[in-house]
């Protein structure tokens, strides 16, 4: 690819989306600002928080910082999307408001998409608790639209051979928090639909970089720690439901119909079956039934976008 063994750390534009995180969000940005060397850039935008995180990003004073506020919360793609429009690098890397950029992150990243003309993104190994327990070593999705954290949960320490062992691997999809992805010949993945109610758009930019002939690389070198859990819905019923609601709008638009249709139909089948003992999985239920119809003229469209763009769809890279 033209000019590709070119590109550096200063290339990057990182991105950061934050929804009222005030207790994290200065933690992100002052790990970004420390990076050496330094990004172009660093794009913080705002969904229209309501705590204070907008008081606490304008007390940043550095010229590497811009910062986007919406007015309202378009959600993860969304903020995405913005940054993405806004971004001047020609590599974007993406990190969580709850998240730290590593000196190793964007560095290592940068190596891999210099060395493999057909890396589309770097998929970096992401930490959680001080760098001690794996959030991510690259991700897989199931033929029912299920994402895969791998390794998730388990000590760093007993698995650092085995991490070294998967260097360079394909991978289905990176994990949001860390994600860099080069510009150059992917330019038809944005805009991401911002109708996800809040997962699953780091598995469309995967879909869409594989379909266009591109790889997923696994780069263990690459790090950013993650304290995840800040933004989500702290009931556990309402997070499944918002997950199950984006693995179907996920599934009805890249995955065989056939394959879309028995994944609904499970998963009504289910949530009936739980009705039983609580009324709320029915109102969630229809909810979901709601949200595929009314958005219906969109996933058809990105049916019809997407179709002929590659043959990876309902394939995976999983073991």
């Amino acid at each position: 690819m033209e000019n590709d063994d070119r590109l550096q750390v200063e290339d990057v534009s990182v991105i950061i989306v934050n929804y009222n995180g005030e207790k994290v969000i200065a933690q992100a940005v002052q790990s970004v600002l420390a990076l050496h060397p330094r990004p172009l850039e660093c794009i913080v935008v705002d969904n229209g928080s309501t705590d204070q995180s907008l008081n606490i990003l304008h007390q940043f004073s550095d010229p590497l910082l811009r910062l986007i506020s919406l007015n309202e919360n378009r959600g993860v793609a969304g903020g995405r999307n913005t940054g993405v429009a806004m971004a001047r690098g020609r590599i974007l890397a993406f990190l969580d408001s709850d998240g730290e950029a590593t000196e190793s992150w964007l560095a290592k990243a940068v190596e891999v998409l210099v060395e493999q003309p057909l890396a589309g993104a770097v998929a970096p190994l992401v930490l959680m608790e001080q760098g001690k327990i794996i959030n991510g070593a690259g991700s897989f999705l199931d033929a029912t639209g299920h994402g895969r954290d791998r390794l998730w949960g388990e000590s760093l320490s007993q698995y650092e051979s085995t991490l070294l062992a998967w260097r360079g691997q394909p991978v289905d999809y990176p994990m949001g928090c860390g994600m860099i992805v080069r510009r150059q010949g992917l330019e038809a993945i944005w805009p991401l639909d911002e109708t996800m109610p809040k997962w699953h758009d780091d598995t469309e930019i995967g879909i869409r970089i594989r379909q266009l002939g591109y790889r997923v690389i696994f780069e263990p070198f690459s790090r950013v720690l993650h304290h995840p859990g800040h933004s989500d819905p702290k009931d556990r019923r309402q997070r499944q439901h918002m997950a199950e609601t984006a693995r179907l709008l996920l599934v009805w638009k890249y995955y065989p119909l056939t394959t879309a249709i028995a994944v609904t139909l499970h998963y009504s089948f289910f949530a009936l079956t739980a009705s039983r003992y609580h009324l709320s999985y029915t109102k969630d239920l229809w909810k979901t039934w709601s949200k595929l119809w009314g958005e219906r003229k969109k996933i058809w469209a990105i049916r019809q976008q997407w179709r002929n763009k590659g043959n990876m769809v309902g394939k995976t890279f999983l073991p």
